[in-house]
């Protein structure tokens, strides 16, 4: 059987505890409040609760997630064409551009509010486009 040449995601089999506690033991909890802007990290009350919130809300976990990604292991950013798919099912990101995190800039910011942008407009064009016609004869649109 031939073995495939894919790159697995670094995001695969990461746990989020794990996840959460490398980006900030690396950057701390209010360098990522404003990078990410989460007001939610700015009265950090725990890993548990912080996790929980993560869980209930997808996009604060896809800007952790392009956080530890893009900056935390340091991929080049992707194009807007991969920013459509969630973090964790992309599959080509290439190779690392240091072993070292990256510096937090400006910059930063800004990329991880665009990817965030895409993802969010994406998911709302689809929310209008895949609701069903309504048909007044049938109320239960069925």
């Amino acid at each position: 059987m031939p073995q495939s040449t894919k790159i697995p995601n670094p995001l695969y089999g990461l746990k989020l505890d794990k996840l959460l506690t490398d980006i900030s033991d690396c950057y701390g909890w209010e360098t990522l409040a404003e990078v990410l802007n989460i007001e939610r990290f700015q009265f950090h009350t725990g890993l548990k609760s912080t996790m929980k919130f993560l869980r209930n809300h997808e996009w604060a976990k896809e800007k952790v997630e392009n956080c530890y990604l893009y900056m935390y292991k340091n991929y080049p950013w992707p194009d807007d064409k991969q920013l459509l798919i969630p973090p964790r099912d992309r599959s080509s990101l290439g190779t690392p551009l240091s072993v070292l995190p990256a510096e937090i800039n400006a910059q930063t910011s800004a990329l991880i509010d665009h990817a965030s942008s895409i993802r969010n407009s994406h998911k709302k064009d689809k929310l209008f486009t895949d609701e069903p016609a309504y048909d007044p004869t049938n109320p239960w649109n069925s």
